[in-house]
């Protein structure tokens, strides 16, 4: 800024940033807050007594509202500066500007003795152009800057508030997704230089933003300001020892702001997308009370002042908890910086790295140390810190040149994009030096403003290292080796340390940090560590930033990596490594853990009892003998899938049948594998025994997960014991269209159905889903669904199909519709914690088949959730994954089952035809059944099951018992009404197996029927009821059936329930063959029939004994009796009923008798084993 109109101009004004200034003695200087903290901290002669002013030193400091900490010391320097030394206040004059201010800022400054103080108020004189407010609570933000955008006239510009970088960049990439790139929308971040800044604002009509600051710059035409009300602000745990990044509200001083960026160049409309009160929040914490201390409190002890907060605390306008001040002390000692209490000294070591620059951060500060005074590389550390200073984000490394990425990670990668333009700059003269041409040469022009600021930077480094006599000259070692410079990282940052959990046994790609195995991350997708899924990840990684957030997901994100080797690290550990009785005896007795302690002792105190294994030492040695440890632990685990059922019983058939098809195709358990391999590194073996007709498993890890294995093997089996008919993986009916005749009146379910199953839905669609003004808990659960079944293949079932994709069903509990947090309770089943959802809510869950072809990876799932912010919480069982989400999300909770696919398999039975249904990726408009109910003897279509949902109507598909109950008085309950009596679906056999019996459970209510009839019989004890599915057999009675039913009034074939009793090779036959005609008694007293009776003690008269015990069997049958003749005398010639007639009723004995004389007239149903 200079003063024209003169020839002898004189240069007025003058500006300082970090390593860069310009006519830094001129009478008005512009400086960054950052600056003159440092100028007002460490500059004792700034202002003193002998400094002459002509009127006074005037220190104008704008924008106080953001209180960052910088600025809130500048007003506690000033401050003190006024009190201790009274006799400069007529030297000074402080101004605070800024469009709000909190009241403790003029506080601080008015209760100061002696000093003039006044206030001045702007007066409301409003924006220079009119600024009309609309609200518009809840909405979707890309709808609003949608509707503006087509009422918008010429250069018209819509700036939109949202509250993180990563939303920024995804409305920026939705809103071209929405508009098919007419709508060109531009963000507005930190990282971005202020050059590209002001040409998008110059050609630009939207724009995404976070922080007003990013947006300071005049628009010249900005016409909509559109403000979601919410920011991130970082938050420092004081007990975690982390700063996470938080969610808030934005205070008013905050929507003031961003509201001030209209009616300065024509007039504006300000639309609010929030529902809070504006007022309730009037301005934002200021930082130092919610930042970690630890920076700010060496940086005070190493200035003149010698003092920390607990000293300027007084000054501040806002002080900080007095627990973060002496905890903060507390890790200062811990670090060696700090005498032990009572001293406030700095030790020696404290010292040293007092005398060093300001590198932004302690532990940076400790890094430049050790490389300086350990390990030779000063001058690279030094070159490295300067482009560290000056990044917040890991995006640099995404369009780098190859040749300048290195194996070694991150660091290396900047300490050679350093390298390469230092080495330019130092081999020509200053003025030569053309930054933007070597960066353009280099291929680094997307990040010439970084490493002109990197430069700025290291150039004021160099400053400082040129004056300094202890490290001059070791500010000049360059070693240009990755170890020395990761030795010298590792001293500043020992707790940023991670190893990968797949070195663990545990989730392939994750890791957790070596000093809290809670700590659990990811790498950074930026990093140039970054490997390939089907790799193996680095194996130790340190890190600069480790990125905490409480949005969704816990696991952190760590980033600015170098892999290293264990042995580099020399700061102590401790490690505590659990262990089960079996492992623990497995060390001891091999004498593993002997032999390690041989291997490790000298530098590593190891320790083996009562289940816990504890190692302290040197870090790399202590993680080497963990790692040993841990792969002296593996051990082998075989077994067999065996039949533990009771043998010459149909549930041993049952299960030794179901064994030789699992023998057939053991790849059904190859998904359990794969998670096993992946998330524990436990590899399972299955080979089918033909021997034995089961598989062998052979288990190789851990004890204590080989036992977790051999548990989910067990559970499989309790579920194959209860399986009539294993499945096959692409059983049931593939997803087809309604016939055109009901397809019209059925549009909405099938756009519905594509919610769910269309892969081609974009994620504009999915977004409106979540967030959309239209959004509810059903298209939130539509979103989750979709993502299981395009993302992951699942196959989606039950009731979520029935009440909503086909009946467009919702209901929530009367009493609780206003409190859904209530709407969930956890409950203990087969000792497992699961979330439930009240039984009154409609639809409840979503139910779901994982698939059998791929590994389902649950945390690359959760990650899909978490880039919708869908919050969930998982559950797991021994068969299945429970998620519980949106806890806490305002339409509601709900569940979600993902059922292993091998567990599936066993799901042979449905209970109810209305909750048959499924929906499989890319089938848009189709439904499916999980069980194939199509044919005979059921034949239940696809269009009659929708119609009874549509009704409300349902039918029951096994035999009632307790659980059929409950379900079917849920159903009730909800308004639906059961159509007919139970009737029992089994699937059909495999072919090889033409029959099948299958245990009737004795709690249902056909077997306390079957019970009460059979009592007729005295002394009588029923062993067993077993359904007979025998396909063949259906086939040719429902065949018969219909042939009868022709001659009968109503076409109603007179199909009656009947017992009919036999022994022997009868048993067998009958169940195979059905009766056959060929070997129907032939010394009846009705002729040559199949006998049959309404009493069990009529029946009963024909069986015997069978040579094993008193057993007996009666088959409890359906027989098509069609047009009776009733037979009141005996008459052992008869061959057939008479013409016009299909049975007999035999009345001679005086006990009914029915008798059929044709094959297929009569299906064995139950098979009722007794003794008497």
């Amino acid at each position: 800024m200079t003063l024209e109109g003169s020839s002898q101009s004189l240069n007025l004004a003058g500006w300082a940033v970090s390593g860069a200034e310009s006519n830094p003695n001129a009478k008005i200087l512009y400086l960054t807050d950052g600056l003159l903290k440092e100028r007002l901290q460490y500059d004792e002669n700034l202002i003193t007594n002998y400094t002459k002013v002509e009127k006074s030193i005037v220190f104008f400091i704008d924008e106080v509202h953001e209180r960052s900490v910088n600025i809130d010391f500048c007003l506690a320097l000033l401050a003190r500066l006024l009190i201790v030394q009274p006799e400069l206040q007529s030297k000074m004059k402080l101004i605070i500007s800024s469009a709000t201010l909190d009241s403790s800022v003029p506080t601080l400054f008015r209760q100061i003795p002696q000093l003039k103080f006044a206030e001045f108020q702007m007066p409301a004189m409003g924006t220079l152009y009119t600024v009309t407010k609309v609200a518009r609570p809840n909405e979707n933000i890309l709808d609003i800057v949608l509707e503006l955008y087509k009422k918008r006239e010429r250069y018209d510009q819509i700036l939109c508030f949202v509250n993180s970088v990563a939303q920024v960049n995804e409305c920026v990439r939705l809103l071209a997704e929405i508009s098919r790139d007419t709508i060109m929308a531009y963000p507005l971040v930190q990282s971005q230089a202020s050059n590209i800044q002001q040409t998008y604002i110059e050609t630009g009509s939207v724009f995404f933003s976070t922080t007003v600051a990013e947006t300071s710059l005049t628009f010249p035409s900005l016409k909509y300001v559109i403000d979601t009300g919410m920011v991130n602000v970082p938050l420092y745990d004081l007990y975690l020892k982390r700063t996470v990044l938080k969610e808030i509200r934005a205070a008013e001083s905050t929507i003031k702001q961003r509201l001030g960026r209209l009616g300065r160049t024509k007039p504006g409309e300000y639309y609010s997308l929030y529902n809070f009160k504006v007022e309730d929040l009037r301005y934002p914490v200021p930082q130092i009370c919610q930042s970690d201390l630890l920076n700010t409190e060496f940086s005070l002890r190493r200035s003149p002042l010698k003092q920390g907060l607990n000293y300027m605390k007084q000054f501040l306008a806002d002080k900080p908890d007095q627990q973060a001040i002496d905890a903060t002390i507390d890790e200062l000692r811990k670090l060696g910086i700090l005498e032990m209490a009572p001293s406030d000294e700095l030790t020696p070591h404290g010292k040293c790295l007092a005398i060093l620059p300001d590198f932004g951060s302690l532990s940076m500060s400790k890094s430049v140390l050790a490389a300086l005074s350990d390990y030779n590389c000063g001058y690279d550390l030094i070159a490295l810190s300067s482009i560290l200073s000056v990044l917040n984000t890991s995006a640099i490394f995404k369009d780098l040149p190859l040749n300048l990425k290195s194996p070694d990670g991150d660091f290396m990668t900047l300490l050679n994009i350093m390298n390469e333009i230092l080495l330019v700059k130092q081999s020509v003269q200053p003025h030569q030096f053309n930054l933007k041409r070597v960066c353009n040469q280099k291929g680094l022009t997307n990040i010439q403003h970084i490493i002109g600021q990197a430069l700025r930077r290291y150039n004021s480094l160099e400053k400082s290292f040129n004056l300094s006599a202890e490290y001059r000259q070791s500010a000049q070692y360059k070693s240009g080796n990755w170890q020395p410079v990761a030795r010298s990282l590792l001293a500043g940052y020992p707790e940023n340390v991670f190893v990968s959990m797949k070195e663990l046994y545990e989730k392939t790609h994750q890791f957790c940090r070596c000093t809290d195995t809670n700590d659990i991350a990811i790498l950074d997708l930026q990093s140039t560590l970054i490997r390939d899924k089907t790799q193996a990840p680095v194996p130790f990684v340190l890190a600069r930033d480790i990125r905490f957030s409480t949005a969704v997901r816990s696991t952190a994100v760590i980033s600015f990596l170098g892999e290293i080797n264990p042995d580099w690290i020399e700061s102590p550990m401790q490690r505590v490594l659990q262990v089960n009785v079996s492992e623990e005896n497995h060390l001891k007795n091999n004498n593993l853990f002997s032999n390690a302690l041989n291997k490790f002792s000298l530098s590593t105190t190891m320790k083996l009892d009562q289940q816990t294994i504890s190692l302290q030492g040197h870090s790399g040695q202590v993680l080497n003998a963990e790692l040993h440890l841990r792969q002296q632990m593996v051990t082998e685990l075989q077994f067999q899938l065996t039949n533990n059922c009771v043998p010459n019983t149909a549930a041993y058939d049952n299960m030794e049948r179901n064994l030789e098809m699992i023998m057939k195709m053991p790849y059904i358990f190859n998904p359990m594998k794969w998670r096993w391999e992946a998330e524990k590194q436990v590899k399972i073996t299955i080979s089918s025994n033909t021997n034995t007709k089961t598989c062998d498993i052979t288990v190789e890890g851990r004890d204590s997960d080989n036992q977790k294995v051999k548990q989910e093997f067990d559970s499989f089996l309790s579920w194959l014991r209860n399986c009539a008919v294993i499945r096959h993986p692409n059983a049931g009916v593939t997803p087809r269209l309604l016939r055109p005749q009901m397809r019209k009146d059925c549009l909405d379910i099938e756009e519905r159905i594509s919610h769910v199953t269309d892969s081609k839905r974009t994620k504009v669609d999915l977004h409106y889903g979540i967030r959309g003004p239209k959004a509810t808990r059903e298209t939130r659960m539509e979103v989750v669904s979709w993502i299981a079944v395009c993302k992951f293949s699942c196959k989606v079932e039950g009731g979520f199909v029935r009440d909503w994709i086909v009946g467009n069903d919702t209901a929530r509990p009367a009493d609780l519709i206003q409190n859904p947090e209530a709407w969930v309770t956890e409950e203990i089943r087969n000792n497992v914690k699961i979330a439930c959802i009240h039984k009154d809510v409609v639809p409840a869950d979503l139910d779901c088949h994982l698939p059998s072809h791929k590994y389902f990876d649950i945390d690359r799932f959760q990650d899909e959730l978490h880039k919708f912010n869908i919050k969930c919480k998982v559950y797991r069982d021994n068969w299945r994954y429970v998620i519980l989400l949106d806890e806490d999300a305002p339409t509601g909770p709900f569940t979600m089952d993902l059922i292993e696919p091998h567990v599936a398999l066993t799901h042979d039975r449905i209970d109810l035809d209305v909750s048959n249904l499924s929906l499989e990726k890319d089938y848009t408009h189709e439904l499916g059944m999980r069980v194939n109910i199509t044919e005979s003897p059921y034949l239940i279509e696809l269009e009659d099951i929708v119609n009874n949902i549509k009704k409300k109507h349902f039918r029951v598909l096994r035999p009632k018992d307790s659980y059929v109950d409950e379900r079917i008085e849920k159903m009730i309950h909800r308004g639906w009404t059961q159509l007919g009596e139970a009737f029992s679906v089994i699937p059909a056999p495999h072919i090889k197996h033409h029959a099948i019996l299958v245990p009737l459970p004795r709690s249902s209510t056909l077997y306390d029927e079957i019970l009460q009839d059979m009592s007729e019989i005295c002394g009588i004890t029923i062993k067993s009821i077993e359904e007979i599915k025998n396909s063949l057999l259906e086939d040719t009675y429902e065949a018969m059936k219909k042939m009868i039913a022709k001659g009968c009034p109503g076409f109603n074939p007179n199909e009656r329930k009947l017992f009919h009793g036999t022994f022997g090779d009868g048993i067998k036959g009958i169940t195979n063959d059905g009766f056959d005609d060929r070997h129907f008694s032939a010394i009846g007293n009705y002729g040559h029939g199949a006998y049959f009776a309404d009493s069990p003690k009529k029946s009963h008269e024909y069986t015997h004994p069978e040579t094993a015990g008193d057993r007996r069997v009666i088959f409890y049958s359906k027989v098509a009796l069609g047009k009776e003749w009733l037979q009141t005398t005996k008459d052992d010639k008869l061959t057939s009923a008479p013409r016009g007639y299909h049975s007999i009723v035999g009345t001679a004995t005086g006990v009914n008798e029915y008798i059929v004389y044709r094959y297929g007239q009569a299906l064995p149903w139950l098979k009722i084993t007794y003794e008497v």
